[in-house]
């Protein structure tokens, strides 16, 4: 769906098509050079045209969402919304949304998607000034000093913070950073430029930027290691050994498969997401620590092959925008999406920590993947599940090795299995049975 009376959109298997309205501002500009030229530089979805109205583009095979962003992920897109807003304006043109929606991924690289957002600038306003403050500026800024991070605020808010929740999140303190008239109104530094058309070129230049320099402001700054970012450097209970033979079984099972796709849950600080990635998969790299997708964000920054994304699988978002399907659900994007589906060091959390029962577990791996699931059966005698039994007044023989077994045994077949030493571990690969 697209929210644009300038057109329609229609979503095929492998492409995108959208039927531009007749007398659509965007259309002198999509046959503009300078159309051409945001493709050429790789800051536009391509785009060709199959009749005189319409349309059609690649469809990338998976995409996240603000709500599933870091802030580094955010912050990317905000640059390019401005470093194209900045470049079409030496042709007159500005763009009449400034949507952190209208920005996807591949891997790590943004590209800005909305074809019909292009119009001549005729006036020294910039009228989507306004949404870019909610979309961009002040989330950044409110992660930055209060914590309330992008994948929060757009869980939410679906178009962008508001000026008002931001002057609350700050309180009297806003006054103190420079980030204040922000706050005052989203619209109300636009709306303070004079209105003469000879000097929209300069006023837009001026405008772009001030939001240039709010946005170098709230830079994501690396943030101190957390626990699950850490946890490849200090897990207790692997020795340098079990790590190391963990690692090249891992990647000896992930050569041998040949994934297109992997999806790989708890991915941490994407140690094995890397691995994948090296095959020349794709890797939909996913967890629920921010930070610790913010550093493979970081450390992959160059990637069009990795795609993280924040989210707690315990408590996963449904379907966002008009009817719940405008923005489609992580499982309904993860359905059948993985060659090979990596659940590594997770199991127990999902089971005991987030108390999912195990055949549950099993029926959304196979929901995720079409071949292969390379997965940790954990002993109960294991520290890890000790601990976290004792904290939950569990008993941990409801997570035998038996159990974990017969659950996925309903859906997959073992193929290997590797007991990794020094360890009450064993990892197997598993091969999906025939439907």
């Amino acid at each position: 769906m697209m929210r644009d009376v300038d057109g329609s959109i229609a979503f095929f298997e492998r492409h995108v098509t959208r039927t531009i309205a007749q007398g659509s501002s965007a259309k002198p500009f999509l046959e503009s050079d300078a159309g051409e030229k945001l493709v050429a530089d790789h800051k536009l979805v391509s785009y060709a045209f199959i009749s005189p109205d319409t349309t059609v583009s690649p469809r990338l095979p998976f995409v996240s969402y603000p709500f599933e962003r870091c802030d580094t992920q955010l912050h990317l897109a905000g640059q390019l919304t401005l470093d194209i807003s900045r470049e079409i304006l030496d042709s007159g043109h500005e763009l009449k949304d400034a949507s952190a929606w209208n920005v996807i991924f591949r891997g790590n690289q943004p590209l800005f998607c909305d074809h019909l957002s292009f119009q001549p600038a005729e006036t020294p306003q910039w009228w989507a000034f306004g949404q870019f403050a909610r979309h961009f500026l002040l989330p950044l800024a409110v992660s930055q000093r209060c914590g309330f991070k992008p994948h929060h605020c757009f869980s939410t808010y679906r178009d962008g913070l508001p000026p008002q929740a931001a002057r609350a999140m700050f309180g009297p303190t806003r006054f103190l950073t420079r980030y204040w008239p922000l706050m005052l109104g989203s619209e109300s530094a636009a709306k303070a430029q004079p209105a003469r058309r000879s000097q929209a070129s300069t006023m837009h230049a001026n405008l772009y930027a001030f939001c240039q320099s709010m946005l170098d402001s709230a830079r994501p700054r690396r943030a101190q290691a957390s626990h699950w970012q850490r946890y490849t450097q200090e897990r207790p209970h692997y020795t340098t050994q079990a790590s190391s033979e963990k690692r090249n079984k891992v990647a000896a099972w992930l050569q041998n498969t040949g994934p297109d796709w992997v999806v790989d849950l708890g991915c941490n600080s994407g140690e094995f997401s890397l691995l994948a990635a090296v095959t020349g998969a794709d890797v939909i790299a996913i967890d629920l620590d921010h930070d610790a997708i913010e550093n493979v964000v970081l450390t992959h920054h160059a990637s069009s092959n990795i795609h993280p994304l924040v989210c707690n699988l315990g408590d996963m978002a449904g379907g966002r925008g008009w009817c719940g399907d405008e923005f489609p659900s992580l499982m309904t994007r993860l359905r059948q999406r993985a060659d090979t589906l990596l659940m590594l060091a997770l199991l127990h959390h999902l089971a005991i920590s987030e108390a999912i029962a195990l055949p549950k577990i099993a029926q959304m791996a196979a929901h995720i993947t079409r071949r292969y699931l390379i997965i940790e059966w954990i002993d109960p005698i294991d520290p890890m599940v000790q601990l976290l039994c004792a904290q939950r007044r569990r008993d941990p023989m409801e997570f035998s090795v038996a159990a974990q077994q017969a659950a996925f045994a309903r859906y997959f077949d073992t193929m290997e299995r590797f007991p990794i030493p020094n360890t009450h571990r064993t990892l197997c690969l598993l091969k999906k049975t025939a439907a």
